[in-house]
């Protein structure tokens, strides 16, 4: 079985992404679904346990770390929290928070500010918890670059865990901070969780390990971790990180909680965001995590984390209003930057642009959007009080984002990244040399083999195969993201009986096959728009859902991309 040849209207291949399969009913779809991922219905995979995690102390420096916090603990010892503003910082100082505080511990915590502070430890905030008589500190989601403020810890007898999951430095070789025990999967020397926790995850497994040996000791303390994982499963999701493995274990019975037991400010949080069917993770993509991330981006991180580890319904309703607020904002502000971006970059082949009026909390949603767009990385940058230029870059599949930050390296005077995002400070006067080293990174990237221009299928299906009973069945593979992608379907030759445009570039229609209709629905189609008129025969790209909102059994079939010619060499 062939697929077209022709680009999408989004610019894309269509490749399949694993053997071919045309089904026209629904448990011949689903039957060769499962054997093109090499899955049966009955295996573990689809009900993920919790034991199936793996040893915390496997992770490098984890036992030593593990034990200084058990012996602040018991001695009733200040430990002091250093997050970070977005929402996988947020969330691990919340988790460490409120679980170290169940345990006995005093603890402190503080958020640098997005455009005062950036991203980072400072060596200031090292030196007042030292001036207040605290001797532990725990970084969360940052730290592994942080080497001023690593030495700062030791100089003042301070001993500092930094748990991160962000490429440390490596040119020539791999440098570490001087810190007090570095927990970080992308250490060369550990690997732990293949490399793929986010900051939150670390710290959670750093909590599992103090748990353990509080237990050995007799002393394990009534609170149990399992509370903590709606937030992991947040900052996991929010961060990108890939919904493998243990990833998706942790995001599996973090949404089981987030949809039974959420934490207080989870749960004033999913009301202002109007979520009212089962969270999964496209929820906390689309609903949740912008809402944490927007007190970070447009006002302070401070009050994201205050929500997430709230235990008064009071003050997480009044926190939750204020991110739903702030969210809107943000929205606006954001959209204004996109649009100036792509203004400024015109034709530009390198998507790399900065403007001294650009808020430093949205630079990179713009960039995000500005990859998903073209389909490849984009740098935004923002220019801040000492005229230097920060800058936030994103990226699509295909594409590593630290990879790309450390081959940028020479032009900037600090970065961080992982896979899907990252960010760094420009050296004065070298944006131009920062922008060609970014061309040469990508070009370099993209020449190895990769598929981030194509759109991948799962199967040709026909409209008789569109039954609630599969749109119920792939609901399984939850949670869906990164790593771990939604089911892409291509009905092929579908005539466009009706359309209604909607608010917010939506547009509904009803898509035919000459015996049955099916409910569709495209979200910000305004490309897709001239190729979906009423009466046209298209072949639709996308995935197949129960309609929520309709209830009693509906399905539709979200359109992601469009082929706008009839397509005639497949069997």
């Amino acid at each position: 079985m062939q697929l077209p040849d022709n680009l999408t209207v989004r610019g894309k291949k269509v490749s399949w992404r694993h053997e071919a399969l045309q089904a026209d009913e629904p448990l011949l779809a689903w039957d060769g679904l499962l054997k093109a991922r090499g899955l049966h219905a009955s295996d573990a995979y689809f009900s993920p346990k919790l034991s199936e995690l793996p040893n915390p102390f496997d992770m490098q420096d984890m036992i030593k770390a593990a034990e200084r916090v058990v012996a602040a603990v018991l001695a009733s010892e200040r430990i002091h929290i250093f997050g970070d503003f977005d929402c996988d910082g947020v969330s691990g100082t919340a988790i460490l928070t409120e679980a170290l505080q169940a345990a006995g511990a005093s603890v402190t915590f503080s958020i640098p500010h997005r455009a005062d502070d950036g991203h980072g430890i400072g060596v200031e905030p090292v030196r007042e918890a030292v001036e207040r008589g605290v001797h532990l500190g725990i970084s969360v989601d940052t730290g592994t670059t942080c080497f001023d403020a690593c030495d700062a810890a030791v100089e003042l007898g301070f001993d500092l865990i930094v748990s991160d999951h962000h490429l440390p430095e490596q040119s020539p070789e791999e440098t570490l901070p001087k810190a007090f025990a570095l927990l970080n999967p992308a250490r060369e020397d550990c690997g732990f969780a293949d490399r793929k926790l986010c900051g939150t995850g670390v710290a959670f497994f750093l909590l599992m390990a103090v748990w353990k040996l509080l237990s050995e000791q007799g002393k394990r303390p009534d609170y149990d971790l399992r509370t903590l994982l709606d937030r992991v499963a947040v900052a996991t999701i929010a961060d990108v990180m890939d919904l493998v493995g243990v990833n998706r274990i942790l995001v599996y019975h973090g949404l089981q909680r987030l949809n039974t037991q959420p934490c207080v400010g989870m749960s004033a949080l999913m009301k202002v965001a109007r979520v009212k069917s089962a969270v999964t993770a496209e929820t906390i993509g689309f609903y949740l995590a912008p809402r944490i991330n927007a007190a970070g981006r447009m006002r302070h991180g401070e009050e994201a984390m205050r929500l997430l580890c709230t235990q008064d319904i009071s003050e997480a309703e009044h926190l939750a209003g204020v991110l739903d607020e702030t969210n809107k904002q943000r929205r606006k502000v954001e959209a204004e930057v996109f649009k100036q971006a792509e203004l400024m970059l015109g034709d530009a082949h390198t998507l790399a642009v900065n403007h001294k009026d650009w808020h430093a909390g949205v630079v990179g949603l713009a960039a995000g959007r500005l990859a998903r767009k073209h389909g490849r990385p984009a740098a935004v940058g923002f220019i801040d009080g000492n005229n230097n230029i920060r800058v936030s870059l994103r990226g699509v599949s295909g594409f590593h984002i630290g990879n790309l930050l450390h081959a940028c390296s020479d032009f900037l005077e600090g970065f961080g990244g992982h896979a899907g995002a990252g960010g760094g400070s420009i050296k004065a006067g070298k944006w131009t040399a920062f922008v060609a080293a970014f061309a040469k990174a990508i070009q370099e990237q993209e020449s190895g083999e990769n598929q981030h221009m194509d759109c991948l299928v799962d199967g040709v299906l026909g409209l008789q195969a569109m039954h609630v009973g599969l749109a119920e069945r792939l609901q399984r593979f939850e949670p869906i993201g990164r790593g771990n992608p939604a089911c892409t379907w291509l009905l092929k030759d579908v005539h466009i009986a009706e359309r209604k445009d909607l608010k917010g570039g939506v547009m509904r229609l009803s898509l035919s096959d000459g015996h049955r209709y099916v409910p569709s629905i495209v979200f910000g189609g305004g490309a897709l728009s001239d190729s979906l008129q009423a009466g046209q025969v298209v072949s639709v790209l996308g995935q197949l859902k129960v309609d929520d909102w309709r209830g009693n059994g509906a399905i539709q079939f979200v359109v992601e991309d469009v082929i706008d010619s009839v397509v005639e060499n497949i069997t």
